[in-house]
């Protein structure tokens, strides 16, 4: 009984393994469409114009901040590309290395880290520039936005490519 028992949890764990590997290997192959294919740089700013009523002194300080973060987070989102690949390379490989995966799957998550403080502050400061009723706006768009991410399940955007703002799409 006990036998059978190990087995069966052993075709179980087997199955479980080819599958999430299939499902990656999937993701990782699979031509993806763009989210926004009809994007424009002026877009972001139009529509942060009109969705929160910015005036013209804010949206200045509203894309100079944007512009800014871009520029911090780049550097980071080309990191989590390339960990992200090294992790894919491993997984693929013939003898691939637990170790090195658990490795690749910390720098990773703690890559996400430093995109979630950099996206926090990012939020906070933009309270200093707006009123009241716009951050009460602006916070109700990120919320939404998560609460959209959270409903669609990454379908079909393969490992970590939920919903993201536009302006992060390019390069991918």
């Amino acid at each position: 009984m006990k036998k059978s028992s190990i087995i069966l949890f052993l075709v179980l764990l087997t199955i479980v393994n080819v599958a999430a590997l299939a499902t990656i290997g999937y993701h990782r192959f699979h031509p993806r469409k763009p989210f926004h294919p009809e994007i424009r740089p002026d877009m972001h700013k139009n529509f942060v114009k009109q969705e929160l009523e910015l005036n013209e002194k804010q949206v200045e300080q509203f894309e100079a901040h944007v512009e800014k973060l871009r520029t911090e987070m780049e550097p980071i989102l080309d990191s989590l590309r390339s960990k992200r690949k090294d992790l894919m390379d491993e997984i693929l490989a013939d003898e691939p290395s637990m170790d090195k995966l658990d490795g690749l799957s910390e720098e990773i998550g703690a890559l996400h880290v430093q995109l979630g403080k950099k996206t926090t502050a990012h939020m906070l400061k933009a309270r200093s520039f707006l009123t009241p009723e716009q951050q009460r706006k602006f916070f109700s768009l990120f919320k939404e936005r998560g609460d959209r991410t959270r409903g669609l399940g990454d379908r079909g955007r393969g490992i970590g490519k939920g919903l993201r703002h536009p302006d992060f799409e390019e390069g991918e």
